[in-house]
């Protein structure tokens, strides 16, 4: 929770760029809630009712015209304002989150750099800054439109049909669970991932830049082998996380 509030501060000065964003995502998750009403009025209201045809003919057309505004010619634009609104967003708190990484390893020993690879500290910055993208987008955007989108849900539902709605929402605390158990262990497998990058990267980072003398020894069979040895470990942890994220998506 520490870090979270320490990530948090790269976030809000961007904090009503994000709250605009989750205003467009509301109004972009609420449009298919619409679905369910449409239908129930077109069944309802014009299919079994009691009317001449001409009458249904003319309801039906309007709610036809009604929905292809809305889901053709509201709902594009909302959807392009949203995705580029977010990733506006990620992409400045990460413009600003590397900066500040970049200043901080100035100030860090030379004690630091000796005991580190240039190659995993570049990783640091680089890949493992990259990766924060989904704290924001997931943690600080998906999350609050997903329980918006599950709240107008349920109201809706319950107004159709109230025994049906508690036998929907029944899963909802296994899920609830699961989640919380699964992505414990994906966390620690996408950590593990992170660093067996960082090593190989470091590795690479080195010896690339010691071609000259693997080249004069002839040892290049040797550092293919050195080599193959990081890239099986980096793909081991790799087929990990995503045999845990598999399972994780199969299981929610």
């Amino acid at each position: 929770m520490k870090l979270f509030r320490s990530y948090l501060q790269f976030v809000k000065p961007y904090r009503w760029l994000v709250a605009f964003t989750l205003i467009i995502g509301i109004m972009k998750f609420a449009i298919p809630l619409t679905m369910p009403l449409f239908i129930k009025y077109v069944v309802d209201e014009i299919l079994t009712a009691t009317l001449p045809a001409s009458e249904k003919l003319d309801k039906l057309a309007r709610v036809i015209g009604l929905a292809f505004v809305l889901f053709v010619i509201v709902r594009y634009p909302i959807e392009y304002f949203r995705q580029y609104f977010a990733q506006f967003t990620t992409s400045r708190v990460l413009f600003d989150l590397r900066n500040k990484l970049y200043s901080h390893l100035q100030l860090l020993s030379i004690r630091f750099y000796q005991n580190r690879k240039s190659g995993e500290i570049i990783s640091r910055v680089m890949n493992d800054a990259e990766q924060t993208k989904s704290l924001v987008e997931t943690g600080l955007m998906n999350i609050w439109l997903d329980m918006f989108t599950l709240v107008i849900a349920v109201v809706i539902m319950f107004n159709m049909n109230v025994p049906l709605t508690f036998v929907a929402i029944a899963i909802l605390p296994l899920y609830a669970y699961a989640v919380k158990k699964l992505y414990k262990r994906l966390q620690a497998y996408s950590r593990s991932r992170s660093q067996s990058l960082a090593e190989m990267q470091g590795y690479l980072n080195e010896h690339v830049n010691g071609i000259p003398v693997v080249k004069s020894f002839t040892l290049e069979a040797h550092e293919q082998e050195q080599f193959q040895v990081r890239n099986r470990s980096f793909l081991e942890r790799a087929f990990a996380l995503t045999r845990w994220n598999a399972l994780t998506q199969s299981i929610t």
